[in-house]
């Protein structure tokens, strides 16, 4: 078993294994081949919420949809079908303190893991603490690349704490 860690395969020795295979072997193969690729599709999703930085886990059929309003042409369909992010679309939730827009927020987020979509969560203010450390570090360009990354960026309390100038100013080359 060792040495399979050591050696991976190359698609020569793959395809003379192949056409030198019984049947019987080919089965075998195939087999081995789908379990490792769930395998390495069930730790990329794993490591992709774990590199969200959710501040715990939620979902949308805990969602209490009784607190949501959506336009007249959008709605849930639409929220689960994540097409605004193919189409590097915003989506902004508002609402009074207590009406779900963390919970609604992550459990986006965390959909949009299991469908292999990079995400990135945040509060505002622990953003802009990180840009401040980055920026003070000489590494705010590595910095904003790495957020660069996510596909689904989530700000949440976004206007909830107060941000100086500076801060601002640094929120806004993420969004911008």
């Amino acid at each position: 078993m060792e040495l399979a860690r050591t050696l991976p395969l190359t698609r020569d020795v793959l395809r003379r294994a192949c056409d030198d295979a019984t049947p019987g072997q080919l089965g075998f193969l195939a087999g081995l081949f789908e379990m490792e690729n769930a395998s390495r599709a069930e730790s990329k999703r794993a490591r992709l919420l774990r590199q969200a930085g959710f501040p715990q886990s939620k979902t949308l059929d805990g969602y209490d949809w009784s607190m949501a309003s959506f336009p007249a042409d959008w709605g849930r369909e639409q929220l689960a079908s994540l097409q605004f992010v193919d189409r590097a679309e915003d989506l902004v939730l508002y609402g009074d303190v207590g009406c779900g827009k963390t919970h609604l927020a992550i459990a986006i987020g965390e959909l949009a893991c299991r469908r292999m979509i990079p995400v990135r969560f945040f509060t505002a203010s622990s953003l802009v603490m990180r840009l401040r450390k980055a920026k003070h570090d000489n590494r705010l360009d590595t910095e904003l690349k790495t957020i660069g990354k996510a596909e689904l960026l989530i700000i949440d309390e976004l206007g909830y704490l107060p941000i100086d100038i500076e801060g601002a100013r640094l929120l806004f080359q993420v969004i911008a």
